[in-house]
């Protein structure tokens, strides 16, 4: 290659890291499909390189503010992996990737995020994120988990304080993904199994270890005897 044929090329590929780091955040996320794996944001500033989502939520889960870059690799394949990150005193800290494209879903995730709406009559409000990673076909089917999640219930259920959490591991169970829960005394499991479309069930089981006060108090809110303990099963889409 001559000297000015490589001087073309050095130019050229600058003129596309240019375009490329300084092309619109929001546009890129528009064409990038990232709104189909549920990636939202009430408002999107900056660029590809540096850019910022406000009010940011990935289907039913609120993100807040965050800090966001998308890969110019990907985005040259058509595909949006979003890095992310929110330092909030308030809200506390969350960062991670998100994946727009098949395989979709999110990679190293940290941090603790909201869930106002609970998971049907489990009133759970805070989800809190250890190295997470799912990844889903385009069917919705699990083809990837790791990491753990605790989900936080502060409200009592029969007088049970369940404040500390329940945790545990996630992993892929025939095409679902799963995180199987259980609180610090293992009295109280949680199983919580959804698909890459959002569609969730939980089954919500205590051992209220022959407490005739507190299995009265369980059946009131729903909860059915069987062979581990009180259970309460709910299903729900995020």
């Amino acid at each position: 290659m001559s000297a000015r044929r490589r001087w073309i090329f050095v130019a050229a590929l600058l003129a596309l890291v240019l375009i490329i780091a300084t092309f619109p955040m929001r546009l890129a996320l528009s064409l990038s499909g990232a709104g189909d794996a549920g990636i939202a944001a009430r408002e999107v500033r900056g660029s590809v390189w540096s850019g910022a989502l406000i009010d940011a939520r990935l289907g039913a889960l609120p993100l807040g503010t965050v800090r966001a870059s998308l890969s110019p690799l990907a985005l040259l394949g058509g595909n949006a992996d979003l890095s992310f990150a929110r330092a909030d005193d308030r809200l506390g800290a969350l960062s991670g990737t998100l994946h727009g494209s098949n395989p979709r879903g999110m990679s190293d995730v940290n941090g603790v995020t909201s869930l106002s709406a609970g998971l049907g009559m489990v009133p759970v409000d805070t989800i809190r994120f250890e190295g997470a990673s799912l990844r889903f076909d385009s069917a919705g089917k699990c083809i990837k988990a790791a990491g753990r999640l605790q989900l936080i219930v502060s409200a009592p259920i029969a007088g049970l304080d369940l404040s500390r959490g329940l945790s545990g591991p996630l992993t892929c169970v025939n095409g679902r993904a799963q995180a199987a829960l259980a609180s610090q005394s293992g009295m109280e499991r949680l199983t919580l199994s959804f698909d890459g479309l959002g569609a969730y069930r939980a089954q919500f089981a205590i051992n209220v270890d022959r407490d005739p006060a507190m299995a009265a108090a369980l059946a009131v809110l729903g909860f059915k005897s069987g062979s581990n303990g009180f259970v309460l099963t709910t299903t729900g889409r995020f």
